[in-house]
Parts: C-alpha cells; sequence; structure tokens
C-alpha cells in the first residue's frame, strides 16, 4: 500500500510540473490596462515553465503584446526607452513565431514594429513598412485570421500614415476600408475607442461628398469582388456591399451621406458604445475624452 502511495504521488508531482499553463489571470490583468508591468512579470516567469513548440509561443507573443503597452507608458521624449521597448517586443514576437508561427505572433511583431515607426518618423522608417505588410499578408492570407479588429487597425494607420507613390504605397481609400473592417471586428469585451476615432478622422480629412461616395463606391464594389487575396480584397472593403448598404453605426446609406457626416456618426457612436459599458481602462477614458473634443471642433 506504501508503495501504491508513492507511485501515485509521483504521478501527482509529474502532473503538475507538466500541466498546461493557465493564461486566464494574466490575460484578465492585461486587459484591465493597469498592470502592464505585473503582466510582463508574470509572463518573465511563465516563460521558463513553458514547454518548447506552442506553449513557449503563447508566452512570447503575450510578451510581445504587453512591450507595446509598455513602450506608450514612457515619455514621448524619451526616445531611446521607447525604442528599446519596442524592439524587446518585436524579438519577441520574432521568437514566437520560430517556436510555433500564430497570428498573435505576426500581430504584434507588427504592432511593436509600428510602433517604433511612430517614435522614429514615417519617413524614417520607409523600409519597415514593405515587411510589415508581408507579415500580415501571411497572418491574414496563409492562417487565414479575417476577424482581428488590430491587425486591420495596423493596416489602416499604415496605409494612412505612409506617403503615396511613387515616394510609397500610402492610399487613404484603403485606409479606410481597412478602418471599417477594424471597427466590424471589435471584440464585444473591449471598447476601442480609438479604432473609431481613426476611422472618423480618416473620413473628415477624405471629405467626399454623398455624389462622389455613390459613384467610387461602387467602383470599389467591382474591384471587391474580383480580389481574391483577403489583404488585397479588403482594400476595397468599403464597397463590399455596394454603395446602398448600412453601417453598424447608422441606418442611413452610405451614399446618402457624406464622409464628414459619417464622421461625426461614428464619433457618437463609438460615445455610446463607451457610456452603455460599467468599467472602463485608463485608455478608454482617453479615447473619449479625445472623441468629445473632435465632436465639439466639427459640430
Amino acid at each position: 500500500m506504501k508503495k501504491l502511495i508513492m507511485v501515485l504521488m509521483a504521478l501527482l508531482v509529474c502532473t503538475v510540473a507538466f500541466a498546461a499553463l493557465d493564461f486566464t489571470e494574466v490575460d484578465a490583468l492585461y486587459l484591465t490596462d493597469e498592470h502592464d508591468q505585473e503582466v510582463y512579470d508574470k509572463l518573465t516567469v511563465m516563460l521558463e515553465q513553458a514547454t518548447e513548440g506552442e506553449e513557449k509561443a503563447n508566452v512570447l507573443w503575450r510578451l510581445s503584446r504587453v512591450c507595446v503597452d509598455l513602450g506608450d507608458a514612457i515619455d514621448k521624449s524619451d526616445k531611446k526607452a521607447r525604442f528599446a521597448i519596442y524592439e524587446e517586443g518585436e524579438q519577441y514576437a520574432l521568437d514566437s513565431i520560430a517556436a510555433y508561427p500564430t497570428a498573435q505572433g505576426y500581430l504584434w511583431k507588427c504592432s511593436n514594429i509600428g510602433r517604433w515607426g511612430q517614435t522614429k518618423g514615417v519617413f524614417d522608417s520607409l523600409a519597415k513598412a514593405k515587411p510589415m505588410v508581408q507579415d500580415l499578408e501571411v497572418m491574414i492570407d496563409d492562417l487565414g485570421c479575417l476577424d482581428s479588429s488590430e491587425a486591420w487597425y495596423v493596416l489602416a494607420v499604415l496605409y494612412d500614415s505612409l506617403p503615396g507613390k511613387p515616394i510609397s504605397f500610402g492610399n487613404s481609400n484603403a485606409a479606410i476600408s481597412y478602418g471599417r473592417i477594424a471597427c466590424d471586428t471589435i471584440p464585444r469585451n473591449v471598447i476601442y475607442g480609438g479604432t473609431y476615432k481613426q476611422l472618423a478622422e480618416m473620413l473628415w480629412n477624405r471629405n467626399w461628398n454623398a455624389k462622389k461616395r455613390a459613384s467610387e463606391i461602387s467602383k470599389m464594389q467591382k474591384n471587391w469582388d474580383k480580389e481574391t487575396s483577403n489583404i488585397e480584397k479588403y482594400k476595397y472593403y468599403e464597397g463590399a456591399n455596394g454603395a446602398q448598404a448600412y453601417p453598424l453605426w447608422t441606418k442611413t446609406a452610405l451614399s446618402s451621406m457624406t464622409d464628414r457626416q459619417e464622421a461625426v456618426v461614428i464619433l457618437k457612436y463609438a460615445q455610446a458604445v463607451f457610456e452603455g459599458r460599467k468599467t472602463h481602462t485608463q485608455a478608454d477614458v482617453d479615447n473619449y475624452n479625445e472623441i468629445a473634443a473632435l465632436l465639439k471642433e466639427w459640430t
């Protein structure tokens, strides 16, 4: 009997030692947007415990993800420190992809590179733009990840920030299409006011009247129908359902309002989303205040 008990205890120890890591707590902490350093510290401990392959990759991309937030919290004047944390985040993502390729690994690699580029300046980081798109192409086309609001947002910001031809491949219409799908795929458990704000600002700046929208969106629908690559197809997402389609924030068809009218409606919708939630992160509050300031300026 004693031997049996000892064998059972040994088996129990082995089971605990090789139990899969549980990310529930660290993911919940991350979503609060208030404990980034604690999340980072917990993940570094988990990295030592992780088995090779998928489990290790899942720790590494989470470390890459939290590096984006840690970098964002650093004063913008301290570029050296911001570069360092974004580069660290990029390396975690590269290690994650090497251990086990996942959509999240590619996403957070691009997010850290994007933040690095924003810190450096658009014209000083043009060389990083094309590789970012290639990584997102792997994520979206090869791995079939179409429901990542974050990935579409990265593409929207990238295409909106870059200069157009012949210098680079910036394109405001593609940026708006990517911004629309980014808004349409926002998960239910987050607010992402900044995503709505980004789309509204891009529409405000494009400033098409209703007639031009009707014409151009109809052209986009034809391109949407013929493209096969997802990353190319979604450059025309604005025309996916034609000019008579209704975006989720209004019962007015796309062809029946101007860009600037829709921009205001989007911001009001984002306000309503915020006000309908019981809990908010500091980022949610900051976005809400910026949206309120924009509405005051535009109306």
